[in-house]
């Protein structure tokens, strides 16, 4: 017999999950989070707060995400943190230095300096992306199903997508492949999309491609706290509008009650919740073990393919002194130590903690075959990460303080002086909780999204990274906003108190 009843419960607190939990508590609807055994976003170290992953802000001007965040009445927040910095990304190549401006004369200057024989190429290149970014800017505003999956919707997408210059499968005009296959800017923008999304570069459509091309261009922001801040932001939005957070709990299994309901047994507790949807936020194998018959997601696999780990994205973190960090260098920074093999490029975080001293954040994709993440550990990790910092910083190794990767399975080093440093949660490490970077053998909606929103189990919801990975940032609230809006739709029809203004909430 379910204690409680929810109308949602929410299973995880990654980006997409928590942005549909904001949204539906907005609508008034009760909600549960569950923290499902999802990993903090940072840890302490030494004095110093460690972001796990970083969080690149792609896309932050387009119209879903400042009318998503206008809604959730984050949108000042967000701006006052902003980072400010004279350009979002830089490119860092053997040869070759680039920083991306969105003033198309600064970087009609950048490219004569270090690209001049393509740049009439270059000049015709980003007048392109950006008329091709206004046109995918004005499909991703619309209030549309991604992916369209009813017959309603699938009219609407197709009414909607009929003046792009794209196919469904996104297949159309192409960004940087008009220069050489191994030119250093081709490469650099090419490097940067499985930093920035959930694909690698061989699995993104033409339309994806672009769309994330014209956000580099137009600038890469970061916050003020990073995803720490953001994810208390949004948890405090959930509690402000009457829901319930439990990031200590998870879900063991996801029982069907009756025809439009679920019980929802909790781990720590062996409680027994009740609830109308479920919002799964983590990854679809995950659900799988959570319910008790297979067979729906035997369908959904059958229809839409089953995603395999592809890579892992893993994390380093050095804290030096300000001395050994070039001025030259931007706040956020992609290294790409061979054009050929653009996939194992690192991207750079250089954020001041202190005073003078820097922490440096470098992320990189891990083969899968180079992982086994039952045994550890991986020393490859941080002396790859120590191979691409030095470099680029050739006295780095005089200025470190200490160096520590909490998914290599090792205990942080110290590299000057003599005293012991640990970190805080050290069951949160290990090789197991880097996060993977799957193939999906499917991608509809221009390419953008892989899995469902909608499972063949009554009432369950995936809304996670695997549903619109061809976007990254955006698609978290493409994806969010699509379940969001399903869910409160079926309120609408059933209570008539939800309708109207009483639908129009705010803090």
């Amino acid at each position: 017999m379910p204690s409680s009843f929810y109308d949602v419960v929410i299973l995880g607190t990654d980006l997409e999950p928590l942005l549909c939990g904001a949204l539906l508590g907005r609508e008034g609807l009760r909600v549960l989070v569950l923290g499902q055994g999802v990993t903090p976003p940072s840890y302490m170290i030494d004095g110093v707060q460690v972001e796990t992953y970083p969080l690149p802000l792609t896309g932050i001007q387009s119209t879903l995400v400042q009318s998503t965040l206008e809604l959730l009445a984050l949108q000042q927040d967000v701006r006052q943190r902003m980072i400010p910095g004279p350009a979002g990304l830089q490119l860092l190549l053997p040869r070759h230095r680039l920083r991306l401006f969105s003033d198309p004369e600064r970087w009609a200057a950048e490219i004569e300096r270090e690209a001049p024989d393509v740049t009439r190429q270059a000049a015709d290149i980003a007048r392109t992306l950006g008329e091709v970014d206004q046109e995918l800017d004005s499909m991703l505003g619309r209030h549309l199903g991604w992916p369209p999956e009813t017959f309603l919707e699938r009219r609407r997408f197709s009414f909607a997508a009929a003046a792009l210059r794209y196919d469904r499968r996104g297949t159309g005009w192409t960004s940087w492949k008009q220069l050489p296959n191994r030119h250093p800017l081709r490469s650099g923008f090419e490097a940067a999309l499985p930093h920035f999304s959930g694909l690698l570069g061989s699995q993104h459509s033409d339309a994806t491609r672009a769309r994330l091309h014209a956000q580099m261009l137009r600038g890469v922001g970061s916050l003020s706290g990073g995803w720490t801040w953001f994810r208390d932001a949004l948890l405090s939005r959930i509690r402000s509008w009457g829901g319930e957070v439990r990031l200590g709990d998870g879900a063991v299994a996801i029982l069907p009650a009756r025809p439009d309901g679920h019980t929802i047994e909790l781990a720590r507790t062996g409680e027994e919740v009740g609830c109308t949807h479920v919002v799964h936020g983590t990854s679809v194998g995950e659900l799988a073990r959570l319910l008790p018959d297979r067979e729906p997601l035997s369908a959904l696999f059958e229809r839409a393919g089953e995603p395999r780990s592809r890579a892992y994205r893993c994390s380093v973190q050095l804290l030096v002194d300000d001395a050994g960090v070039p001025e030259a260098l931007a706040p956020l920074a992609l290294y790409c130590p061979d054009p050929r093999t653009p996939e194992r490029s690192f991207l750079l975080r250089t954020e001041a903690v202190g005073l003078d001293r820097t922490l440096i954040a470098a992320t990189t994709l891990v083969d899968e075959h180079r992982v086994d993440t039952a045994t550890s550990p991986l020393h490859f990790v941080r002396q790859d990460a120590m191979t691409a910092i030095r470099a680029l910083m050739p006295f780095v190794d005089a200025h470190a303080l200490w160096i520590d990767s909490p998914h290599d399975g090792l205990p942080p080093q110290r590299l000057r002086g003599r005293r012991k440093i640990s970190s805080t949660e050290p069951w949160t490490r290990g090789p197991s909780t880097m996060r993977r970077v799957y193939d999906f053998p499917t991608r509809r909606a221009l390419g953008v999204c892989a899995l469902p929103t909608r499972t063949p189990a009554r009432g369950v919801f995936l809304c996670n990274e695997q549903v619109a990975p061809g976007l990254g940032f955006e698609g978290a609230f493409l994806a969010a906003t699509s379940v969001a809006r399903i869910v409160a739709s079926r309120y609408r029809r059933q209570d008539w108190l939800r309708r109207g203004p009483w639908a129009q909430r705010s803090v």
